[in-house]
């Protein structure tokens, strides 16, 4: 597989916009990994201007990136060469001329990841039968009104939604500048580039996609994508058409330390933790006899579909569950194998104890 490691600075926007309106879900999943972030002057400053902005296309975009920056992020171009960069402007010129091809791509990503539609049905919409599509998006409960409407803009008025994404992105810009974290990010990242080893690279996105049973293609480039926004991205592989994904930052050294095979006392802390929340074993108990969707679980244990996700979302990340997608649901299941390695690290620090 060719591991294609570089920076996109239009992907530090899309995880600036996560934290604006889910700050409070962020916080959750990186105390839960052990994670501790507060955001800098710079990132305060770009996201009170982002909150306190009245235009309509710049709240409508934000909300968007925040809530489904895992499609929308296939609105960006991506390095041809390991350490390539491609700014900011490139991006917003690229969508400007290249809109309608882009646009498929996030729609083909929206339409498969986030409302969960087979491969025929999407196929078959992009084709021009959009009558499955209304539906669809009204019953996805987890997106806001401003995201299901640019969804459905997006699919039926693909104009109307690139003259809205570039006047927010052009103010954005402006506003990334201003705050300073355009700077702030430039300077990190240029020294993490000139730390750039290849090898070193290609051992960590291949121990990462064994570690979550991710399944790449051989035949595509995997794109490792530098951001020095947040601690916890919150995005780890998505793929569309034929590009495929991982964004990574400093989050990377916790999971690697997570993925070792030796347990460590932090590591082992770290899953005491979160196997000591009730919530998370009320799910992992659940899902160990047989796989269940979020509104199955959210029924059982008694809390809204966010909060389950959100739960989800960490034991995904400490590769405690697995998932599969049928039609339209998503099924989560226990992943057996990753929790007896624990426990047989459990035991052998516990024999070492008693020797």
């Amino acid at each position: 597989m060719n591991i294609i490691p570089g920076y996109v600075e239009l992907v530090e926007i899309l995880m600036a916009c996560g934290l604006a309106d889910r700050k409070s879900y962020f916080d959750a999943v990186s105390h839960d990994l052990g994670f501790d972030f507060e955001p800098g002057q710079e990132l305060g400053a770009f996201l009170l201007k982002i909150r306190e902005n009245e235009n309509w296309s710049i709240k409508v975009v934000a909300d968007v990136f925040s809530e489904i920056k895992d499609s929308v992020i296939f609105f960006c171009d991506f390095p041809e060469r390991p350490g390539g960069e491609i700014l900011l402007e490139d991006s917003i010129e690229s969508l400007a001329n290249n809109f309608e091809e882009k646009s498929k791509c996030v729609v083909n990503s929206i339409l498969s990841n986030n409302l969960n539609f087979s491969q025929e049905e999407v196929d078959k919409i992009l084709e021009g039968d959009l009558s499955i599509v209304p539906e669809a998006v009204n019953k996805a409960e987890d997106l806001s009104e401003n995201t299901t409407w640019f969804i459905t803009q997006l699919i039926n008025f693909p104009r109307q939604s690139k003259e809205i994404l570039l006047f927010a992105l052009n103010e954005m810009k402006k506003y990334y500048e201003e705050s300073g974290l355009r700077k702030k990010n430039r300077d990190q990242i240029a020294e993490k580039l000139k730390l750039f080893e290849n090898d070193r690279y290609n051992q960590i996105a291949k121990g990462f996609l064994d570690f979550y049973g991710i399944k790449a293609r051989e035949d595509l480039p995997l794109h490792l994508l530098f951001q020095n926004t947040l601690k916890y991205s919150g995005l780890k592989f998505a793929s569309s058409r034929n590009i495929q994904l991982i964004v990574f930052s400093e989050h990377f050294k916790q999971i690697e330390e997570i993925m070792n095979p030796s347990v460590t006392d932090n590591t082992l802390r770290l899953f005491l933790r979160n196997l000591a929340d009730q919530t998370k074993m009320q799910i992992l108990k659940s899902i160990s006899e047989e796989p269940k969707y979020v509104d199955e679980l959210a029924k059982l244990v008694g809390l809204s579909k966010a909060t389950v996700s959100y739960h989800l979302s960490t034991l995904s990340e400490l590769a405690l569950v697995k998932s599969r997608k049928d039609h339209r649901r998503v099924y989560f299941s226990l992943n057996k194998e990753r929790l007896e390695k624990i426990l047989k690290g459990l035991e052998t620090l516990y024999d070492e104890g008693e020797n």
